[in-house]
């Protein structure tokens, strides 16, 4: 059976897009557990479920991305270079939100660097949606989560 171009970019959008959606989802959880961690929430711990959940889904989809790495053609190799990248910075992320009390500034960059690289994925194929952050304390330029968010 001759497979196309176009036939290797479906298989690959097909297998990539739940890991793209397991990344996404881990960077939103890690968002939330800094925006409970900035606001002095006593919720925020760091035992709190949301970051034991991150870290499983975040483990799972890098090898996620490990497995589509073999569908790759030249039409999905920089996607898949953004996935690979975004969850490097996802992991770096997830190792800096173990040590207590949280630094929010070390999660919150390589943060920053995985949606970046997720944004950028979303836009060299179809079928990769993000939600738009572009009003979200986590895009403030040159200022860090803690300055930025009002204190009680």
């Amino acid at each position: 059976m001759f497979v196309t171009q176009d036939d290797r970019t479906v298989r690959y959008v097909t297998a990539a897009q739940p890991v793209f959606e397991d990344l996404r989802q881990v960077a939103a959880q890690l968002a939330g557990l800094l925006v409970l961690a900035a606001t002095g929430s006593k919720d925020a711990s760091p035992h709190h479920p949301m970051l034991e959940s991150a870290k499983l889904v975040c483990v799972q989809a890098i090898d996620g991305v490990n497995r589509v790495g073999a569908l790759t053609s030249d039409h999905t190799r920089a996607h898949h270079r953004r996935l690979v990248d975004a969850g490097a910075a996802l992991t770096d992320a997830l190792g800096s939100a173990d040590s207590w009390p949280i630094d929010v500034d070390a999660v919150l960059v390589p943060l920053r660097l995985a949606y970046a690289h997720l944004q950028n994925a979303s836009q060299l194929l179809p079928g990769f949606q993000m939600v738009s952050f572009e009003q979200a304390c986590c895009t403030i330029p040159n200022r860090s989560l803690s300055t930025s968010l009002p204190t009680r």
